[in-house]
């Protein structure tokens, strides 16, 4: 009786689905109405050019995850449902083939990586999980064999997070220069004996940057967290011990973290280090100690072959030195309405916070909202601080950070009595 009622069962549940699906031409499926994924990815083949106009429309300015670029995308769109013509998306196959699509991605990737920053060749490039974050106690781990005890070089919100978090782990000294001594690192009275000095160079909420490379000189193993830095402008690899990065930045989605370190670093970790935090471990195993982001290093690596494409950089430099200039230059010709509180010298090239009267939340609130109507979006502040803010990393277009410079002007006429402005 059971055998015969599942037969019956499943005979109906067949014949209802053979009259919903047309499956004699697969690629042009007929598929419910309701909100199927294949129900999406039949509206993603008939509207793509209605989705690539709206998104034209949208000046994206989060701070993280941040901007994409759109050719990028698509490229990771075309290539997702059949990579490089496998029959499978990446997103399928194992990491373990030597000769296999994964492994000969993550090889590509460090190559570029490699290409783009003139990376060392005493170096190794490790793509690891869990985000800089994961990073704050990796550090310390991986080197606790050079000394119990780190300096901490605090100027924000994310140095003096990443010190906290190490010091679960190690001695932590925090140093908080004044900001006229950020880049005098003799005024610092830094320890010799520590295992290592860490620095963040640009704390994107404040929007405090050092816009160069620091020399410590041969007695301090350096540490930088090169989030918001990296792929900005130029760095000196070789002047740093360890170099580190996650993606939602400059690297693509969020997700991942490059982590570039000197080789003779990869010998000091703690017994207790667990290996998935592991330098040495990373570096060993060829960036496969587990199954990896693949996703995330994918697309890591397509947004380098773009950032190649273009002009290597060279590119990278000049679009951040004149995007920021661009909004930098609204800001200081406001007289006053706008306002940033960074002297010059430090101010960041890919975050900018900044505020109107000084801080007046119900005007920076007017603000969001009327920028909103025009397509701006992601321009608010970051909660502990309030105000605005603005992230423009290298895929933020020129274009949208002309349109915010533009809205700018017209809200500060809008706002102001007797000026004549376009916003109502």
């Amino acid at each position: 009786f059971f055998s015969y009622l599942f037969c019956f069962v499943l005979t109906k549940y067949l014949s209802k689905m053979s009259t919903t699906f047309e499956m004699a031409d697969p690629l042009h499926a007929t598929f419910p109405a309701s909100g199927s994924s294949l129900d999406s990815l039949d509206r993603s083949n008939v509207n793509k050019e209605l989705d690539l106009a709206r998104r034209a429309e949208v000046h994206n300015f989060s701070a993280g995850q941040s901007v994409v670029d759109t050719g990028v995308l698509l490229q990771l769109q075309a290539q997702l449902l059949n990579y490089e013509n496998t029959g499978m998306s990446l997103l399928e196959m194992s990491q373990r083939d030597a000769d296999g699509e994964v492994q000969r991605l993550i090889r590509d990737a460090e190559v570029n990586v490699r290409t783009i920053l003139d990376v060392p060749d005493d170096y190794s490039v490790l793509i690891m999980h869990g985000g800089a974050h994961s990073q704050f106690s990796a550090v310390p781990l991986n080197l606790l064999k050079r000394g119990g005890s780190a300096d901490y070089i605090c100027t924000g919100f994310w140095s003096q997070r990443s010190a906290a978090e190490a010091s679960k782990h190690i001695d932590v000294r925090q140093i908080q220069p004044e900001i006229d001594e950020l880049s005098k690192p003799e005024l610092w009275n830094l320890n010799k004996d520590a295992a290592y000095v860490h620095i963040c160079y640009n704390e994107t909420i404040s929007g405090i940057a050092i816009n160069e490379d620091i020399g410590f000189g041969p007695d301090h193993v350096v540490v930088a967290d090169m989030t918001s830095t990296l792929l900005s402008r130029p760095v000196d690899i070789s002047k740093y011990g360890c170099i580190y990065a996650s993606s939602g930045k400059n690297l693509g989605p969020a997700g991942i973290c490059l982590v570039i370190v000197r080789h003779d670093l990869l010998e000091c970790g703690a017994d207790h280090l667990p290996s998935i935090l592991s330098w040495k471990m990373q570096h060993q195993c060829g960036n496969i100690y587990n199954t990896p982001n693949v996703f995330g290093i994918w697309a890591m690596n397509e947004v380098i072959k773009d950032f190649m494409r273009k002009g290597g950089m060279e590119w990278i430099q000049e679009e951040a030195r004149t995007k920021t200039s661009m909004l930098y230059d609204v800001i200081d010709g406001s007289n006053g309405f706008y306002c940033n509180r960074v002297p010059p010298e430090h101010r960041s090239l890919t975050a900018i916070p900044f505020f109107i009267n000084g801080g007046n939340p119900e005007m920076e609130a007017l603000f969001i909202s009327k920028a909103s109507e025009k397509g701006i979006q992601q321009i608010f502040g970051h909660a502990s601080v309030g105000g605005l803010r603005a992230a423009i990393y290298n895929a933020s277009p020129r274009a949208s950070v002309a349109a915010l410079c533009q809205f700018m002007a017209e809200f500060q006429a809008f706002v102001t009595p007797g000026a004549s402005s376009s916003l109502t």
